[in-house]
């Protein structure tokens, strides 16, 4: 008999997150998928076009996989209570859902994006339904919580190992992300936590490049205040360099501070695309000459997704951060990493980028391009993560 997965996730399709290709994996290796999320309406905190933002509904969407969707609670960009609002709303339709269907799945798999509250219904179909059930993090708590502002006073480190301590006991498999969450998460369980890193959808192989005239820096992806992008942009645009431009793709709540910004300093050498479709990326991977990563120092312990899709696109990285994604660039020789609260490594990072010669940019395409096939293929991880799942045990 076909096993029933059941995946919870706060994001699910329109929305573009890698948990739409698992799912779409799982379903056509035969298992029967079935997904619990809210309606859709990331990034734009609007429900997308097509969709109503119901109490409770069913559709049957990506790959025929039935989907369960609860009530998404609007507002969340504009405000920090309507923010804590939909968090708390999630975990809690989704634990009457887990109460009243939890017998139906043989496993529950939760990708776990986001406060770590997502995952409560986990504790419902463990011990109500004595379910076999796999969390994978992207967002090590509390770390992201005290990142965000939140003061780490006795009180709020109590309140929030209780919580972790809680969740975590609801699965049977724990997984991560980064390499660096499992130390963090292990102090909460137990249990083995492994290392199940991200991979890219990214399957078209970008054609070698000869550097442009100006050099092109491309930052792609989300627009928030964690990205650091504000010093970046500064620091960039300081330099007065015509022969570098720096363009930001993408959207999010920080774009239209940092756009104003760029006409305050009169910077004519950064450009603002807007949010583009994920199947335009290659496209711009392609305009490229260097792909950016940027976060703040306190997120040393992410490697951010883009970092696969940079490396399978064979561009040169450079990557304002520091903690594992800088030691991989080093380590394999994909690009340049500075540290992201440094100013003069920054600027010296990307002068030295520009400045380098057609012979490095190759051995770094050549280095990125093996790394890619080597560390973070889609088939060996999907393949593991899938062992796993099945092999979980109660």
């Amino acid at each position: 008999m076909k096993k029933r997965v059941l995946i919870l996730t706060e994001r699910f399709y329109p929305e573009e997150f890698l948990i739409n290709d698992l799912a779409a994996e799982w379903q056509k290796q035969g298992f029967q998928v079935e997904v619990l999320t809210q309606a859709p309406s990331y990034p734009h905190d609007k429900i997308f076009p097509g969709y109503k933002n119901k109490l409770y509904q069913t559709t049957v969407e990506l790959n025929g996989i039935p989907v369960h969707r609860v009530r998404t609670v609007l507002g969340y960009n504009s405000s920090v209570a309507k923010k804590i609002l939909n968090y708390i709303s999630f975990a809690f339709l989704t634990c009457i859902f887990a109460l009243f269907s939890g017998w139906k799945y043989h496993r529950v798999f939760t990708f776990h994006s986001g406060p770590l509250t997502m995952a409560s219904a986990g504790v419902i179909f463990r011990f109500i339904w004595w379910k076999k059930c796999m969390i994978w993090t992207q967002d090590v708590w509390p770390d992201t919580v005290y990142n965000y502002g939140v003061k780490p006073s006795l009180w709020m480190r109590i309140f929030l190992n209780i919580i972790i301590k809680t969740i975590y006991s609801g699965y049977t498999a724990i997984s991560a992300s980064c390499p660096g969450f499992i130390s963090k998460m292990s102090l909460y369980t137990k249990k083995e936590v492994v290392c199940f890193p991200q991979w890219t959808t990214l399957s078209q192989i970008l054609p070698e490049k000869a550097k442009s005239s100006p050099v092109i820096f491309t930052f792609a992806g989300n627009i928030g205040t964690v990205q650091n992008l504000h010093n970046v942009i500064r620091l960039f645009g300081d330099l007065q360099r015509d022969d570098m431009l720096l363009r930001i793709v993408g959207g999010g709540i920080n774009l239209e501070p940092l756009k104003s910004f760029v006409l305050e300093q009169n910077y004519k050498n950064v450009i603002f695309t807007g949010r583009l479709p994920q199947n335009e990326m290659p496209e711009q991977f392609k305009l490229s000459d260097v792909l950016v990563i940027s976060l703040k120092p306190e997120f040393d312990l992410t490697i951010p997704a883009k970092f696969q899709a940079y490396i399978a696109s064979g561009r040169p990285i450079l990557g304002l951060v520091r903690g594992d994604t800088a030691a991989l660039i080093e380590r394999y020789n994909v690009g340049v990493a500075a540290d992201p609260s440094d100013g003069n490594a920054i600027t010296e990072a990307f002068l030295k980028m520009a400045n380098a010669t057609d012979d490095q940019f190759a051995q770094w395409r050549k280095n990125a391009l093996e790394l890619s096939n080597n560390e973070f293929s889609r088939e060996k991880i999907i393949n593991a993560m899938t062992e796993k799942l099945i092999a979980t045990k109660a």
